[in-house]
């Protein structure tokens, strides 16, 4: 797969934020599996992972299983081809300036199996950076919100 871009709020390629399943196969076939997720609130979200991309989707219960987050594993994706999987942490300050990203909110998350993970959210793009041995290793995304209760869909 080439160098794929990364569109924050709308997803990547063909594929965009509010798709159906239905919608997503057509684009990208069967995934290689699938997972359902439940939470203490009653919702669910169905996983779909496409190995070869290097991708999962999510699919929200509470958005009527449309496509609610896109996780990308794989260094061909990239946003703006500047931030993708490998980039160091050391670099992230000046690649979160140059595409004028708002301030992120960092948490560490080590547990025994992970002694070096860390996530970067950032709430106004909608983008989770995930670091481990300070690497990235993860980058979601999900649609922009107009406000706490109404996401802005893209076209």
């Amino acid at each position: 797969m080439s160098n794929t871009e990364i569109k924050l709020g709308i997803g990547f390629s063909e594929v965009k934020f509010g798709m159906s399943e239905k919608e997503v196969v057509e684009l990208l076939d069967q995934p290689d599996e699938t997972e359902e997720m439940r939470f203490e609130d009653g919702a669910k979200a169905i996983i779909y992972y496409y190995d070869d991309l290097g991708i999962s989707l999510s699919f929200e219960s509470e958005e009527d299983y449309r496509l609610m987050e896109i996780a990308f594993e794989d260094g061909d994706f990239a946003i703006k081809d500047i931030l993708k999987i490998g980039v160091k942490k050391d670099e992230l300050p000046a690649i979160i300036k140059k595409l004028g990203l708002s301030t992120p909110e960092v948490e560490n998350l080590a547990s025994e199996g992970f002694p070096d993970r860390d996530i970067m959210s950032f709430d106004d793009e909608n983008l989770n950076i995930w670091l481990e041995d300070d690497e990235v290793v993860s980058l979601q995304i999900g649609p922009l919100w107009v406000d706490d209760d109404t996401i802005s869909w893209p076209e």
